[in-house]
């Protein structure tokens, strides 16, 4: 699959004070901690030597973010990110179109941009927990679901509540 035909709006690589508000009030309201990585490998299980070479930055581990911004002022309406999990496993993580931005192919662009970098830099296979909202979108990408979507223990807030979301596992062959 070609997913440079995929990129139709100018997508940028961001910082991640520019990714983390969006993230903070937007995609992960009262979420107490919010990093730019996770220890997932995959829908079931964790390596905790992610978080290792995340704080040593080594690799793309500790992350990397992309962004739309508006052409006035800058501002950053959209936003996802990526994370090494292995030598051949890049993870897409933390998509969001702010709603009045959305149907306009910002979620496909950000998605396709994120796969040709894992790409680009020689992953093999790039995954994500897409909410059942946003699967279809993974899917015209290229994205394939490997399970049922579910019910999945988001995050606890401050306060001890759970987040739930409805999620699937997706992944996408890059070679």
């Amino acid at each position: 699959m070609d997913l440079a035909n995929h990129i139709t709006w100018k997508v940028e690589e961001i910082t991640w004070a520019e990714i983390f508000p969006l993230w903070q009030n937007e995609l992960w309201p009262e979420r107490p901690k919010i990093r730019s990585f996770t220890t997932m490998i995959n829908s079931e299980d964790i390596d905790m030597d992610i978080q290792r070479k995340a704080q040593g930055n080594f690799g793309f581990y500790n992350g990397v973010f992309f962004g739309v911004k508006t052409t006035d002022t800058g501002q950053v309406i959209a936003c996802n990110s990526g994370h090494q999990c292995s030598r051949t496993l890049f993870r897409s993580r933390g998509l969001y179109v702010y709603p009045e931005f959305t149907g306009r192919g910002i979620a496909h662009s950000l998605l396709a941009y994120t796969a040709k970098f894992a790409q680009d830099n020689g992953f093999e296979k790039i995954w994500s927990l897409p909410t059942e909202k946003a699967l279809p979108i993974y899917n015209q990408v290229g994205y394939e679901t490997m399970g049922p979507v579910e019910d999945w223990e988001s995050y606890e807030k401050a306060d001890g509540e759970i987040v739930m979301r409805r999620n699937a596992y997706a992944e996408m062959q890059l070679i």
